[in-house]
Order: structure tokens, then sequence, then C-alpha cells
């Protein structure tokens, strides 16, 4: 009994919370660049397919550009605060894929969660990854995203999403949730691949190539506004 009450609240905050964020995205102006650049990406791949990279503070504004689009594959840990992240993503119009990383040296559907997450971008379904996530160091592109991308053959399609007015957590990320009303700026930069046959090396210049795009694209969207 109690376990079920727990559950009905657990759902209820989750719909609570998607009302809330519903109504606050709804308000908001958005503006996208570089949509070539998006096409472009596409095109690289012959299963149409390309990989998103953002900053993990940047994902709620990147998250509202792109919401009720196309089905995009977004990651998500099978923790509580996983299952809003997943929850809200999916009315968004997304495919949550489950799974976060070992802790305590135990797997936590991580493995299972990347295997889903090849295996949609080979049927052609495109999905973002915070390059930089969990848990940083902030604005520093991890592996991911790269070895993702040369076992599939998937371009990586860097995107910056910069609001006007936001509130800012005090989190390792800096995480920003842009203000009622806020005018989101959204570009895409140059597509960026990588060989099925790349070696660690490769992978790591890959990585900071993503970093310096990322950082140029946030640069030049601040210098704008």
């Amino acid at each position: 009994m109690k376990n079920r009450i727990l559950n009905w609240l657990h759902l209820s905050l989750q719909y609570l919370l998607w009302f809330m964020v519903r109504a606050l995205i709804s308000t908001y102006k958005i503006e996208i660049r570089g949509t070539e650049h998006r096409e472009k990406a596409k095109a690289l791949n012959p299963k149409g397919s390309f990989i998103f990279a953002v900053w993990h503070e940047q994902v709620f504004g990147i998250l509202t550009a792109h919401a009720w689009t196309e089905p995009y594959l977004a990651l998500s840990s099978r923790s509580r605060d996983g299952d809003y992240a997943a929850f809200i993503s999916e009315k968004m119009g997304f495919v949550a894929v489950r799974g976060s990383s070992k802790k305590r040296r135990m797997d936590k559907g991580g493995k299972e969660a990347i295997q889903e997450y090849v295996s949609k971008l080979n049927m052609g379904i495109s999905g973002g990854i915070t390059v930089d996530g969990p848990k940083g160091p902030r604005q520093k592109c991890k592996v991911g995203a790269a070895l993702i991308a040369r076992q599939t053959g998937a371009a990586i399609l860097p995107v910056a999403g910069v609001a006007n007015r936001y509130w800012q957590f005090n989190s390792w990320d800096k995480f920003k949730i842009p203000k009622p009303f806020a005018k989101i700026t959204m570009a895409y930069g140059e597509p960026i691949q990588i060989e099925s046959t790349a070696n660690e090396e490769r992978v790591e210049e890959v990585c900071e190539q993503v970093t310096q795009s990322l950082k140029k694209l946030e640069a030049e969207i601040l210098a704008s506004l």
C-alpha cells in the first residue's frame, strides 16, 4: 500500500512538473541559426542520422527548440531524477533512452542504453548527447559522442543554445533555465566526422574539436545579444 501511494505521488509530481514546463516553454521566442549545417549532417550519413553535441547547462533550451519536431533520442538516467527527465522529454516528442554509468562498480544500465542508442542511430533516428555530462568537468567534451560516432558513422553536430534571460543553478554545470518570455538563440555548427578506424588519439582530437566548436558558437551568440 505504501509503495502504491509513493508511486502515485511520484507520477503526480511528474505531471505537475510537466504542466509547469509546458506553460513556461509556451512563452519562449526561438531563433535558429545554421540550419544548413544540420542538413549537411543528415547528408553525411546514408541513414540520415546524426548526433547533437550540447553542453549540459544548455540542454533545457535546446530541447525546447527541438520539441515536437522529430523523434530525437534523449538519454536520461535510471534514477528518480531521470524519471522526471524522461517523462518530460517524451511529452516533448523525444524518444527517451534510459541508462546510467556505473556506481560502486555496479552497472546501472548504461551499457544497454548505449546499445539501444546505437541501434536507433543505425535505424536513422538522430539524437542528442550532453558531451560534458553527467558530472563534468563543465564544458569539456568527453569521448562518448566520438565513440558512438565512430561506431555508427553518424556525424557529430555541435549545437549551442543561449537565452537572453535565465535562472542559473548553483551546480557543477551552472544549469540554466530560460525565464518566461525569454528569447532562445540556437545555432548549429559545422558537422564533425570521425573515421571508423580512428585511434584513441583521433578520438581525443575530435573531442577537442567539439569543445572548441561549442565554445565558438556560444561566444558568437552572446556577442549578438
